[in-house]
């Protein structure tokens, strides 16, 4: 079966090839004529848009803000419950700048929930803005009926609870809302928040793990601002087609901001919360990064990375050794945009040494500092001494013969129209297919258009298995939830349906948030 798959995946036509690459460059040029961003051509995504580095400003340093960690309050029974408030608020996001916002619990981002494998918990959100949001939680394999998709809708000062059973492994996941149409907007009005899962597999001591010293979470997403200083949203014609795009990068709702390091290894976790743009992130200097986990849990060993790229979605945690800086040393956290765009590449096959795929570094635009880490603080009490040598990684999700093969095409996004999946938009009263409880399937994403899509499946446990026949390589392996399928290319996914039947549908959609928005989304249940 893997072979037939293999050798399906390689029947592309050359000349649509030419046909859909042309037309589609043709759509945004035509597009950037009637204020979609300039001559673009789409050689890379969000490319119109270009990041603005706060090295080159002489601005006040400002100190990295730490996620704040919740966790929970223990119920009595043997449970966990959490409460979250999406409210409004104000943040210095730009130096000396009141931005008004949206956050959990009036924060941006929002607080890093603590979960614990195999634990009952609940978690209360109020919904205290003046329209309806959700909360998706990304990454957790639970009921459809908590997933917080478009499905839950939870009214202005109305209350929505969700109660489940912890099922990841140890993972870095996150929350945000979902609502079918407004999803990109709430995002980059700040609703975004972390969800760390602990299942008692590492000890405290094999990883960096006191939160906010040396185990640090880092959000990275880019915004667009208007003159006085609020969230500009005003989607051009090349948002609508590529994806939002903003040209300040913040970490942790911050443009250019500081962190003071201690001098040990520490670990960081990092999470693409961009609307659209894929982000290609190193270490100045040639600092080594050593990756541990990937978005769906932990490696089977460190990997030596001299860049990572994350698509929208996607996370990663690494480490990273400060042991022998002097003190008041400075190593910066650079942030490019990778290609992905028109004819760029991200997916899954080629990028060994510099990310997720094919090309990543191909059309990559200008570099900047997202984070400065002056490391000039002693180091902790039973720091790591090194790195393990092998970590303790979920299995991955295996394939029987005779599994079911679904096919999904990604296309449209010609002549500006809205990109598809299976040539149809997202309506939320069809269903789009019903699959059974409980079984491996294999599902095959065919990108019939000319640029990339980062691929999110809900509440399934999922392995890639091929990209264009090419074998996953090491960082790519194991549990997965969001993946990258480039410009052209064809992946193959294993995927572990829900255990359990269920009449609600999970979402299945591009996480380019505009394209999500525009209908490049659909539905399944469980039978």
């Amino acid at each position: 079966m893997n072979a037939a798959l293999t050798t399906a995946s390689k029947r592309i036509d050359e000349r649509r090839r030419a046909l859909l690459l042309g037309a589609a460059g043709a759509s945004l040029t035509q597009l950037s004529g009637c204020g979609g961003g300039g001559g673009s051509s789409m050689m890379s995504q969000s490319v119109s848009v270009a990041l603005v580095d706060p090295a080159a400003s002489a601005a006040t340093e400002r100190s990295l803000p730490i996620v704040q960690q919740d966790i929970g309050l223990a119920d009595g029974r043997g449970g966990r419950q959490f409460a979250l408030t999406a409210q409004r608020g104000v943040s210095q996001l730009l130096s000396g700048v009141d931005t008004p916002m949206q956050g959990y619990n009036g924060a941006l981002p929002g607080p890093a929930l603590r979960l614990r494998t195999g634990e009952r918990t609940t978690i209360r959100v109020r919904n205290g803005l003046d329209e309806i949001t959700t909360v998706h939680w990304h990454g957790l394999v639970l009921p459809a009926e908590v997933d917080g998709g478009p499905h839950q809708p939870i009214a202005p000062g109305a209350n929505w609870e969700a109660s489940f059973t912890v099922a990841n492994p140890a993972s870095t996941c996150w929350f945000h809302p979902h609502v079918h149409g407004s999803t990109g907007r709430q995002v980059v009005s700040g609703l975004t928040g972390l969800l760390i899962v602990d299942d008692g597999t590492v000890a405290p001591s094999a990883l960096p793990d006191t939160w906010g010293v040396d185990d640090l979470v880092l959000v990275l997403q880019d915004k667009r601002f208007t003159a006085d200083g609020r969230i500009d949203y005003t989607l051009t014609a090349s948002d609508q087609l590529v994806g939002y795009a903003g040209n300040r990068l913040l970490v942790n709702g911050m443009f250019g901001p500081t962190w003071r390091a201690p001098r040990q290894w520490v670990r960081l976790r990092l999470l693409n919360g961009c609307n659209a743009r894929i982000l290609m992130l190193r270490l100045s200097d040639s600092v080594p990064m050593l990756q541990v986990a990937n978005e769906g849990g932990m490696l089977a060993a460190p990997l030596a990375r001299s860049a990572i790229t994350l698509a929208p979605g996607e996370r990663a945690e690494v480490l990273v050794d400060f042991g022998n800086a002097h003190a008041g040393q400075v190593t910066r956290l650079l942030a490019s945009t990778a290609g992905g765009g028109m004819g760029g590449g991200t997916g899954m096959g080629m990028g060994m040494g510099t990310g997720m795929g094919m090309g990543t570094g191909a059309a990559a635009d200008n570099e900047v500092t997202a984070l400065v880490m002056r490391i000039d603080l002693p180091p902790q009490p039973g720091a790591m001494p090194s790195p393990p040598t092998r970590l303790s990684p979920a299995p991955a999700v295996s394939v029987g013969a005779g599994a079911t093969v679904r096919t999904f095409s990604l296309d449209g996004g010609m002549m500006g129209s809205p990109f598809t999946i299976n040539g149809r938009r997202f309506d939320i009263d069809r269903i789009d297919l019903t699959v059974p409880a409980g079984v491996v399937e294999v599902w095959r994403f065919v990108n019939a258009t000319g640029m990339a899509h980062p691929m999110h499946v809900h509440g399934v446990r999922m392995s890639l298995l091929s990209g264009d026949g090419i074998t996953p390589a090491p960082h790519e392996q194991g549990l997965r939830d969001t993946f990258v399928v480039d410009a052209m290319q064809t992946i193959s996914v294993a995927v572990q349906t829900p255990l359990m039947p269920s009449r609600v549908p999970l979402m299945f959609h591009c996480h380019i948030l505009e394209h999500e928005d525009r209908g490049m989304m659909g539905q399944f249940i469980t039978a």
